[in-house]
């Protein structure tokens, strides 16, 4: 298979000395490359085990014909109406979505991540058909759920970003209405997962990890287990920034009235690199 660097020097360094019909060979090989660069679609043809799906619970959570539980890896979906709460917008559509890939036939292929367990005891894998079409990356294009990454479990993390991008920019389902949250605006009805975007007013660096202060309003926190993830330097440049960055909102005691855990580099980005004409 091509890397981006292959597709790029095919494209550009082919000799110039070619005949006509060798240099529209390589500009064909080339732009197929490059083409299979610009729609991932994460697909896999080796898994890990093949079962059979029972239920369908929401978007992102699946329950096999023993009763096991899986959790979708690298996307979330919008939450379905529960404890009084009504649904979110496009929760059931992504519900729906993921019950109509496996209409036809109720296998599924399975890549389990390196944690192939979380807090509750689900299951975490790359769901896919058995003729290797994966779920997550169908859910991403059809704008029904977004990105999420937690290492150990990075396999996908930049092809799945990379179809969100691409949804997000083409106002594909939920980016249709979906605003990112201001950091500045946070109050107690945003809890939950979410973007959102604010001023890195100041960085503390301690024992326990780094600490970024969005508008005075909201601590994003890299905690130390995972700051061997992350470049310093990059994420001091950041001061007097705006960011956004993704994840669980939470309440907080603190020093500021909201907390939001990343995880990982992809989870956090200046705001100019957002911008879908980047």
């Amino acid at each position: 298979m091509f890397t981006k660097k292959d597709a790029l020097q095919r494209l550009f360094l082919c000799p110039y000395s070619f005949l006509a019909y060798s240099f529209l060979v390589c500009i064909t090989v080339s732009s197929a490359a490059l083409a299979d660069i610009t729609e991932p679609d994460c697909s896999s043809k080796q898994f890990d085990e093949i079962s059979k799906i029972r239920y369908i619970h929401d978007g992102d959570t699946l329950h096999l014909i023993d009763g096991r539980k899986i959790r979708l890896i690298g996307i979330n979906t919008p939450e379905l109406a529960r404890d009084r709460k009504p649904a979110e917008a496009y929760g059931i559509e992504a519900r729906n979505a993921l019950k109509s890939l496996f209409k036809n036939d109720k296998s599924i292929a399975l890549v389990y991540g390196k944690d192939n367990k979380d807090r509750f005891g689900r299951l975490l894998a790359h769901a896919h058909l058995t003729d290797g079409q994966n779920a997550q990356a169908a859910l991403l294009k059809l704008g029904y759920a977004r990105v999420i990454t937690v290492p150990p479990n990075t396999q996908m993390a930049s092809c799945y970003l990379e179809i969100e991008h691409k949804a997000r920019c083409e106002n594909v389902g939920l980016w249709q209405n979906e605003k990112i949250l201001q950091a500045n605006r946070l109050d107690n009805q945003h809890i939950g997962f979410h973007l959102v975007q604010g001023k890195v007013e100041s960085i503390i660096n301690n024992k326990k990890g780094l600490w970024l202060n969005l508008d005075n309003r909201l601590t994003v926190g890299i905690r130390k287990t995972n700051l061997s993830l992350f470049d310093i330097k990059t994420i001091n440049k950041m001061l007097n920034q705006s960011v956004i960055v993704r994840g669980w909102l939470n309440k907080n005691n603190k020093s500021t009235p909201f907390y939001l855990r990343v995880r990982h580099p992809l989870s956090i980005q200046l705001a100019t690199a957002y911008n879908c004409q980047q």
